[in-house]
């Protein structure tokens, strides 16, 4: 098989996997004694550490560890009180399942505005006259386009909520481990990733950051099950929780930040692609004038080509994953995203690409 879907999931790295088994089987030794909860809670600590020197975080009690991005962002919503009313801007290139949270909230009364981004300079132009539009209470939106890799800005957006007394919650999936992460630099209440993604860790693991301005919000109620005494952004961390599988998570990260983040072979790999796909000359690329993450490219393929069908026949036929876009986003699909790992065998990545190519002549 030649995977081309990292954007989707990532295989654990050994270093996380192996931390999962070591954590678990030293846990075993305590479990929920006196002595487990207090060697829990140091744990706990130290996975907040670990992964708070990846994303520059310096106050690591401002994160809470989940299960996924969706979690968190579920979490969020449901501890912010939204009134009949309010508007919530986002984009068109959410996550679905961000996108069917923020649109569950409409049969309340809330107004969800979902800006398309066909160019940086229209895309920040769009987003600041929304803002300023009457009731616009909160700006999600994702670090890094998973549709295509173009990476949003968020910085301006941050700068331009705050100017409203809006809340900047975003969902940095394919942002952490993908390209460099520094949320000290960042003016946000919310942001969260996936595990599975970039960093390579486990399956079933995320974590959000929470700034204290979302605790002193006027809008905040709480989330059920808050533990007295713990940081606020620990009443996030709902029952019990999986500590071997935080402890990979954390590990990864580490290991991440030790290797650092070198986006330079993703981009030899990207314009590979680019090359050996764009002699198909029906083939149009998704891309704006702005920043792209290195490691995803998405394309359109010839108007007659069944997207869908293409990619079942590549999987099927020829070992080949990848991420198709049948009926989303809006006036963007269909499309066919290519996603890779920085240290995958350059021989492999061009036998893939170049099978595609010459299927897409055939």
């Amino acid at each position: 098989m030649i995977y081309l879907n990292y954007a989707a999931l990532c295989p654990a790295m050994t270093e996380a996997e192996a931390e999962v088994a070591r954590t678990l089987h030293e846990f075993k030794r305590y479990l929920y004694s006196e002595a487990g909860i207090e060697w829990y809670l140091r744990k706990v600590q130290e996975c907040r550490q670990k992964v708070g020197t990846l994303l520059h975080v310096s106050d690591p009690s401002t994160i809470a560890f989940t299960t996924n991005a969706s979690t968190a962002h579920y979490l969020t919503l449901s501890s912010l009180k939204w009134e009949p009313g309010d508007a919530i801007l986002t984009t068109t290139h959410e996550n679905p399942s961000i996108t069917k949270q923020l649109r569950a909230l409409e049969r309340d009364g809330i107004r969800v505005h979902a800006v398309r981004p066909t160019s940086l300079e229209t895309f920040l132009h769009t987003l600041e006259e929304r803002v300023s539009e009457a009731g616009v209470k909160a700006i999600v939106m994702s670090h890094v386009s998973h549709v295509d890799g173009r990476v949003f800005p968020v910085h301006d957006a941050a700068s331009m909520a705050r100017a409203r007394q809006c809340l900047v919650v975003i969902d940095g999936a394919q942002a952490v481990g993908h390209i460099p992460v520094d949320l000290d630099s960042l003016d946000f209440d919310g942001y969260f990733f996936a595990g599975h993604k970039w960093c390579e860790g486990p399956l079933g693991t995320g974590a959000m950051v929470m700034r204290e301005s979302i605790f002193s919000h006027p809008r905040y109620r709480g989330i059920e099950g808050e533990h007295h005494g713990d940081p606020a952004a620990g009443s996030f961390e709902i029952g019990t929780q999986n500590i071997g599988l935080i402890a990979g998570l954390a590990e990864a990260c580490e290991q991440r930040h030790r290797r650092g983040i070198n986006p330079e072979p993703q981009r030899v790999f990207r314009e590979t692609a680019r090359e050996l796909l764009g002699e198909h000359r029906n083939c149009r690329f998704m891309e704006w004038q702005g920043p792209h993450a290195p490691g995803i490219l998405t394309f359109k393929g010839p108007d007659d080509l069944d997207h869908g069908a293409f990619v079942k026949r590549l999987a099927s036929e020829a070992g080949i994953i990848v991420k198709p876009f049948v009926d989303y986003p809006e006036d963007d699909a269909p499309a066919i995203r290519l996603s890779w790992s920085s240290t995958m065998d350059q021989r492999e990545f061009q036998k893939g690409v170049l099978t595609m190519a010459q299927r897409l002549k055939s």
